[in-house]
């Protein structure tokens, strides 16, 4: 428990200390959260995004468990559970700390749900959700590579870079649907003549990914459309403040990119973090305030995730 303190106690410190460098040096304004009154349709709209992706997530983390489950479990239930983890995630250190707590509430509907395979279920969901942000910063950079170099040469790295990305996750899911055999036979060879119980946690979470893999596809393809409502919201929220210096097509290329740092387990909701690395991702579009920029999106959405405190004071579960 003492070092459990300690460890978070760090962690809101170093958040701490980004955010002051940021003031100090003026990269990060807070006199931009005054322009969301002035824009109110902007706001509701980021905060019905918000939910419409809340509900997304949860079909998609329910066609997951589908693979084991033995009742039907209720889209409203999910979707509260989901609103519920959004809250833990923003009041502790890290996103997979409302994961954790989405299992614990995940049970009540489904007692026979063994822990590894909920972790499992987790993992995959997680999983399916990157594959879906680097294919959107993959394909947007693809079809609109010109266009972005044009406006913002020096993001032509950041495009290999997508490139890159997108050729790795392709190459996985290959792998996955057509060779999966191949890699539990490795893994066997492996368990055999190295760390055995390490070998054969792998096998079973690598048992667990096979036992879903016809939902994959749909589990993808809504992450693409999760990612894209995403870079949405973001967008809703700043249009005005950037107009003339970037456009739609330019945030599709780095903002994605930009969200997967929200997940590190460094800071509630990538406070700091986030700031630090939306600064030096606007950069590339010359844009010089990118940790404002990102702290009207983190504001706003941080209040959209806190609403989850209703249906968890409302839950029956302990």
């Amino acid at each position: 428990m003492l070092k459990t303190f300690f460890m978070n106690l760090l962690k809101f410190t170093f958040a701490a200390a980004l955010i002051g460098w940021l003031v100090h040096s003026g990269k990060l304004d807070f006199k931009l959260l005054a322009t969301l009154s002035e824009h109110p349709f902007a706001v509701l709209s980021a905060g019905l995004l918000s939910v419409i992706n809340f509900w997304l997530i949860s079909i998609r983390w329910k066609s997951i468990l589908k693979a084991r489950s033995t009742v039907e479990i209720p889209l409203s239930g999910m979707l509260n559970i989901t609103w519920i983890g959004q809250f833990f995630s923003s009041v502790l250190p890290g996103s997979v700390s409302g994961d954790l707590v989405k299992i614990l509430y995940v049970q009540k509907f489904e007692p026979n749900f063994s822990k590894k395979f909920l972790f499992a279920s987790i993992f995959i969901d997680r999983l399916m959700g990157l594959s879906g942000l680097i294919l959107l910063v993959g394909i947007s950079s693809l079809l609109y590579s010109q266009h972005i170099l044009e406006n913002a040469p020096a993001m032509e790295p950041l495009l290999h870079f997508n490139f890159i990305l997108v050729a790795l996750i392709l190459i996985s899911l290959g792998i996955f649907s057509f060779f999966h055999q191949h890699v539990r036979k490795w893994l066997v060879i492996f368990q055999s003549r190295f760390f055995e119980k390490v070998f054969t946690q792998l096998i079973n979470l690598w048992d667990d990914l096979v036992l879903i893999r016809s939902r994959m596809l749909k589990a993808v393809l809504i992450s693409l459309v999760v990612q894209f409502i995403g870079v949405l919201i973001f967008w809703s929220l700043i249009s005005t403040l950037v107009e003339g210096k970037m456009d739609f097509i330019q945030a599709l290329a780095f903002l994605p990119l930009g969200m997967m740092a929200l997940a590190l387990p460094v800071a509630p909701s990538g406070l700091g973090v986030g700031h630090a690395i939306f600064q030096k991702l606007f950069e590339f579009s010359g844009i010089s305030n990118g940790a404002s920029l990102f702290n009207v999106f983190f504001i706003v959405t941080l209040t959209v995730n806190l609403v989850g405190v209703i249906p968890y004071l409302l839950s029956k579960r302990k």
